[in-house]
């Protein structure tokens, strides 16, 4: 039995700085969630689920970021007036996140990019499930996954954000030690969809 309901958790911190970098952060055109996007028909595209951070969260996997990134797309095509969003891939050969950033920028020719950073932290404890008044209650543990999610445009010509907002995301999980029923997901699909579901709440409210 697994049941997911709105909770509470020690909230993330940003991590797009640390990813970036603090240069990046100095212009002074650095707007916020009330400033105006850049008008450029063509923008690149980067979604990155970071686990980099002290007590963070595992990561948001593959298939759910792949759909956090075409809910990204289509708030962008509906909401923006870009007339293409080329979303960009992770390099073969490993490089940190700026370096990626500025050579995948520079192959494919784009004046910004739009960074999105997802991460989370988990707090988890014992609980007791079922009716307090009965006899049959069972021990579990219950996960609180407090999420972030961070947007920025990035100007690569001379790598330096233009705008930057972020939203937060919170929820929580109770599993049994001793899972019950059919058809249900595994304890590690359970805990996948609940941060897939933190940041898809933290996305929603860093684009509103």
């Amino acid at each position: 039995m697994t049941a997911i309901f709105m909770g509470c958790g020690a909230g993330s911190t940003p991590r797009m700085i640390d990813l970036v970098g603090k240069e990046a952060f100095e212009s002074q055109e650095l707007s916020d969630k009330n400033g105006e996007w850049p008008r450029v028909p063509t923008i690149g595209l980067v979604v990155h689920a970071d686990d980099t951070a002290q007590n963070a969260a595992p990561v948001i996997i593959n298939e759910y970021l792949e759909t956090l990134t075409r809910r990204t797309k289509e708030f962008l095509r509906q909401r923006c007036s870009f007339q293409s969003i080329v979303t960009i891939p992770r390099l073969s050969h490993p490089v940190s996140f700026s370096q990626e950033l500025k050579i995948q920028g520079q192959l494919l020719h784009l004046p910004y990019e739009i960074v999105v950073v997802f991460s989370s932290r988990e707090n988890t404890g014992p609980i007791k499930i079922g009716e307090a008044t009965m006899m049959n209650q069972m021990g579990g543990i219950v996960i609180e996954n407090s999420a972030i999610a961070e947007i920025g445009i990035l100007r690569l010509s001379d790598f330096q954000m233009v705008y930057w907002t972020q939203g937060w995301g919170s929820e929580s999980l109770e599993q049994l030690d001793v899972p019950i029923g059919k058809n249900r997901p595994s304890v590690m699909e359970a805990r996948d969809i609940l941060r897939a579901r933190t940041g898809q709440q933290a996305l929603d409210k860093a684009l509103e």
